[in-house]
């Protein structure tokens, strides 16, 4: 069951597919009549395109037939009031005759496919060059201002450090001069006087050692 579905759906597929290839054939297909006529093709030329049908019918009381010079078609025997049709494929240029009455003629002319003419590209537009803006120099009178100013400042701001300078050296020399003048200045020998006193007692002691060491030996 499955195969058989898968077999149906394929064929249904390729109907659909190649009627889609001819849809266009058959959107663009002409058909163009012919008129059997007094012993005659009306119009005798017939101009086509490639893919067009040519019907023939027949208006006369006998029969007549459509056959090309060339063996490229042949309707057969078209009786009284009944038509026969051929497509043409190819390009090209057929004469065709009535087999049944040969001095019967007539030409069917088939042009080709129409081919598209080329688009031309489109003209490029002219683009004008950008503008380039013109930047003016830099004026010279504010650099030369601030330097100025900058200069003049210079001096005062050095100058009021020295002056502080100046007078804090000058503020802490008083200091200095008093505290000298209210140090008293050293007594004369007045250092040496403890250093003799133990110097004196140390001999006093040891005069007394000495005595009583001989004291004991005695």
């Amino acid at each position: 069951m499955a195969v058989r579905r898968a077999a149906a759906a394929w064929v249904a597929t390729l109907t659909v597919a190649c009627g889609l290839l001819a849809l266009p054939l058959v959107a663009f297909a002409a058909t163009s009549a012919v008129t059997i006529q007094n012993s005659a093709f009306v119009p005798p030329t017939t101009t086509i395109r490639v893919g067009d049908t040519v019907t023939w019918t027949n208006r006369d009381a006998f029969s007549h037939t459509s056959t090309s010079d060339t063996g490229a078609w042949d309707t057969g025997v078209i009786t009284a009031g009944t038509s026969h049709s051929f497509t043409f494929m190819s390009a090209g240029t057929f004469a065709y005759h009535c087999s049944i009455h040969t001095f019967m003629h007539g030409t069917i002319a088939v042009q080709g496919a129409a081919t598209p003419q080329p688009t031309p590209p489109p003209t490029p537009v002219p683009t004008a060059p950008p503008t380039v803006a013109v930047t003016a120099p830099p004026t010279a009178v504010p650099t030369e201002t601030a330097t100025a100013a900058a200069t003049a400042a210079a001096p005062s701001a050095t100058a009021t450090p020295t002056t502080t300078a100046a007078e804090t050296s000058t503020q802490s020399a008083s200091p200095s001069t008093v505290a000298v003048q209210l140090t008293p200045a050293p007594v004369p020998g007045s250092g040496s006087g403890p250093i003799l006193i133990v110097a004196a007692a140390l001999a006093v002691v040891a005069l007394g050692a000495i005595a009583f060491f001989l004291v004991r030996r005695s």
